[in-house]
């Protein structure tokens, strides 16, 4: 009788577990990435390009002339496979996710995944639950976190937020959220009070062909970084006509960091605007785009370690995450880390062309310029640094071999400007080329 008792209680146990779980529902998008790369003159394990002759390599990079240091073509490939579950629970709770089986573009052939030294594999980059409740969306957990609406200056990272969303409104949205960066008090009493905390609000007119953002943040770090500033950010877009339409987003942040003897204040800005127009099949972007510099006095650089941001890609070379010259994915770099410290204008116009209902041909030109080269320099005594960066020049066709198989090839032209001469009077630059192909499918 027992051995009854207890088979029909575990049967019960299993039948309302299986009944529980086939009310659930999973829905999963993602990718997986094949690139190849080329780079005439690349900077190997250093990260980006070295525009530069042997000896000037030499000389500027490692403070001596060395044969086994001059700079050559890299080439090789690298993958990423990324999958964005959502468990619908019902239909007002769910939980997301976002999971990188092979992260950071490992490179083929770097079996453990060392590729940036921290040991890249399976990771769980984002975790968080959503709940509509009465009085608005809750997401509680690491949820996406870029800079705001587009690519510009974001860097797909993630944060541990405690977000409502305001109730649906006509035309108005708006949210709120607490934002934990760093968290001192947990174990540890000598870290008391010393935490990293982020908190901003935001809202929008949202109509047919328009729609409007402002925001503002504030961050409080009482740690060793000891961080007081605030932030206003917006954002706009304006549909002209069906075919045209202007939009526009900046970043400012500014307030003080460091001790109360040794305080600098902060003031960056980042801003961006442009036009996309559509013609046909032949669509078109252009934009002027500004990240400022360090003045040699302030923290006035936008950010000295991610520049215009990994995700904004809109030119191969200067802003592409191999090249590491503006948007900073790769880390510190000798030209890069110059670059991004300098700030940036930048003036970009990319064309697609549909040439059939599977190819796209892509054309794209650059010019790009140093916003404040005052707070840069490499050596005492020299005469100063150009602040030109140079034009590049892209091309590039999307081929679509089946419906989620894209074959995509890239080649770009940087012209390198004088600023890569870093101040010195006998430094020789050359131009960088840039070769990919790229295999992507999406589920």
């Amino acid at each position: 009788m027992k051995k009854f008792l207890s088979t029909a209680v575990a049967l019960g146990m299993v039948a309302g577990l299986a009944a529980t779980a086939s009310a659930l529902e999973l829905k999963v998008k993602g990718k997986y990435q094949a690139d190849g790369f080329y780079i005439n003159s690349g900077a190997g394990i250093f990260g980006g390009v070295l525009p530069w002759d042997f000896e000037t390599t030499s000389r500027i990079v490692f403070g001596e002339s060395n044969p086994n240091q001059e700079p050559t073509n890299d080439d090789w490939y690298q993958h990423i496979f990324r999958i964005d579950p959502t468990l619908i629970i019902n239909d007002k709770v769910q939980v997301k996710s976002d999971i990188r089986l092979v992260d950071s573009n490992s490179v083929w052939g770097k079996q453990d995944d060392l590729q940036r030294f921290n040991g890249d594999g399976l990771r769980v980059n984002k975790l968080w639950l959503t709940y509509d409740s009465p009085i608005g969306k809750w997401e509680v957990g690491r949820r996406p976190a870029g800079a705001w609406m587009n690519a510009f200056v974001n860097n797909g990272t993630a944060a541990d937020r405690i977000m409502l969303w305001a109730p649906k409104m006509d035309n108005f949205k708006g949210y709120a959220f607490l934002q934990k960066s760093e968290e001192r008090d947990a174990y540890d009493a000598s870290d008391d009070n010393g935490d990293d905390d982020y908190y901003e609000v935001a809202g929008a007119y949202v109509s047919e062909g328009a729609n409007f953002w402002l925001g503002l943040g504030t961050r409080q770090d009482s740690g060793d970084a000891d961080i007081d500033f605030w932030r206003v950010k917006a954002y706009g877009d304006f549909a002209i006509n069906d075919n045209h339409s202007l939009y526009s987003e900046l970043d400012y942040n500014w307030g003080e960091m460091g001790p109360d003897d040794a305080t600098v204040d902060i003031s960056r800005f980042a801003f961006i605007a442009g036009w996309n127009g559509n013609f046909g099949d032949f669509s078109n972007h252009l934009f002027y785009a500004y990240i400022s510099g360090d003045d040699g006095e302030d923290s006035t650089a936008y950010s000295t370690a991610k520049g215009t941001g990994s995700d904004f890609e809109p030119l191969y070379i200067m802003t592409g995450q191999a090249t590491n010259v503006l948007n900073g994915d790769r880390g510190a770099s000798l030209l890069g880390s110059a670059v991004r410290q300098s700030g940036a204008h930048l003036v970009a116009w990319l064309g697609d062309f549909k040439a059939s209902e599977d190819l796209t041909l892509h054309g794209g030109i650059g010019w790009g310029q140093a916003a404040d080269v005052d707070g840069f320099e490499m050596d005492e005594g020299l005469s100063g640094v150009d602040d030109s960066y140079g034009w590049e020049f892209d091309l590039g066709l999307a081929y679509k071999l089946y419906q989620n198989l894209t074959y995509e090839l890239h080649f770009g032209w940087w012209l390198v400007g004088d600023f890569a001469e870093l101040g010195y009077s006998d430094i020789e630059t050359k131009d960088i080329l840039l070769l990919s192909h790229h295999l992507t499918m999406k589920f």
